[in-house]
């Protein structure tokens, strides 16, 4: 599951635009985005393509888009009279919030990637496989049996996921009553937190799984909240 998939459709949720969802294989993006006419996302230094997720259609339009941030900006072109996802002025914080995520997550995945690596088909577990073992340096079942290397990750994890809770706070250190980064209104930026969040539930194996009940204790079960798990403090990002 791709973050930059979620923020797409954390927006279409917002805005309250009916969509339709096609699950693929991540061995499959490219084949399928080219038999439905999806550009690619970009073209790679030596001239070429490069396909990637999310993608859409738009019917009402027919237009095929490629890029999550791309999507997002054509939402808020075509349907002006939605909630706005991305305000005038804030590609900076975007840009650095997208960075500081995929660091954040790039500390989390040795601790999920075991439930990835069983949970794909093959070809697409071999991947996962080479990359968790890259990132460690050695293998899963190796990994499984050491003991201070998790708990080494699990403290870089919470020490980078408690840096983002501070994103959060107003500028006099206080919590405010929405846990939206801009004030009352959702925005990319909090897609993007809420994209690396959600991935995290997914990859770990559900809100049931041990990986995340310990993030989502975190920082006083805030991001809990954020992904709408508390009933009481429920938030539209998963409401269509």
């Amino acid at each position: 599951m791709a973050l930059s998939r979620l923020e797409k459709r954390f927006a279409l949720n917002i805005k309250g635009i009916k969509h339709q969802t096609e699950w693929i294989e991540y061995t499959e993006i490219e084949k399928r985005s080219k038999e439905l006419g999806i550009p690619p996302s970009e073209i790679k230094a030596d001239g070429k393509p490069f396909y990637s997720i999310p993608s859409i259609y738009d019917s009402s339009t027919n237009t095929r888009i490629s890029d999550s941030l791309k999507i997002i900006e054509y939402l808020d072109k075509t349907y002006p009279d939605t909630p706005q996802i991305i305000p005038p002025g804030t590609s900076i914080l975007n840009a650095s919030l997208s960075w500081a995520i995929g660091k954040t997550l790039f500390t989390l995945f040795p601790l999920v990637a075991p439930n990835m690596i069983s949970a794909v088909p093959p070809e697409a577990s071999s991947i996962f496989r080479a990359r968790f073992q890259g990132r460690v340096g050695m293998t899963l079942e190796e990994f499984q049996n050491d003991k201070a290397l998790p708990e080494k990750l699990w403290a870089e994890s919470q020490e980078a996921v408690t840096t983002a809770s501070a994103w959060f706070k107003a500028s006099d250190g206080q919590e405010g009553l929405q846990p939206w980064i801009m004030g009352q209104n959702i925005t990319l930026a909090d897609l993007i937190v809420a994209s690396g969040l959600a991935w995290a539930v997914s990859a770990s194996g559900g809100e049931e799984s041990e990986v995340w009940k310990r993030v989502g204790s975190w920082d006083d079960g805030r991001w809990k909240v954020l992904l709408g798990e508390d009933e009481a403090l429920r938030h539209p990002l998963l409401s269509v």
